[in-house]
């Protein structure tokens, strides 16, 4: 969460991000230097972005552990043991129909019962390059029921037309 809240906030005040793709590319390399490589080699993690899983959809990034032994002989895809994070992200601009983000959500909604681990968290990203009055916000979850709390998360940014910049959210059921 301190990755969406200080750096790709940055990054995006910085003129860093372009769209969905270097959002990926910069969550990835946050997460990265937040963990650290001494953390990811000794507890056996990867970040992969564009992970594919059993039924042929493409998850944006996940942080998974790994069978470091199978992994000398095996396909590294092949190698993963755990799914500990799943986040799925949207960076679209004002004219934007909601359908795109409500796609991800329902998206993540399907995938919290594919990988019902308790370990597992997964993480809505999205950026809105729309300005909204305080009282239009709504966060795209509050919209569903049943998704398990404590392990889904939404990180949200708009634009506030009261601040007259974008907002930085995060939102945790």
């Amino acid at each position: 969460m301190d990755v969406w809240c200080y750096d790709i906030k940055s990054d995006y005040n910085h003129h860093f991000l372009l769209k969905e793709d270097t959002l990926k590319n910069a969550m990835y390399y946050h997460i990265r230097n937040r963990l650290g490589d001494t953390f990811i080699k000794d507890n056996n993690l990867a970040i992969f972005t564009e992970y594919y899983i059993d039924t042929n959809q493409k998850i944006d990034l996940v942080v998974v552990k790994i069978d470091v032994d199978k992994a000398k002989n095996d396909h590294l895809g092949d190698c993963v043991e755990e799914i500990l994070a799943i986040v799925e992200m949207k960076y679209k601009g004002l004219n934007v129909s909601e359908k795109h983000f409500i796609n991800d959500v329902e998206k993540v909604l399907v995938f919290t019962n594919q990988f019902n681990s308790e370990a597992t968290k997964f993480f809505l990203a999205f950026i809105r390059e729309k300005y909204f009055l305080a009282d239009e916000v709504t966060n795209f979850l509050s919209f569903y029921e049943g998704y398990p709390s404590g392990r889904i998360v939404e990180l949200l940014s708009y634009g506030s037309v009261e601040e007259d910049d974008m907002v930085w959210k995060v939102f945790e059921p």
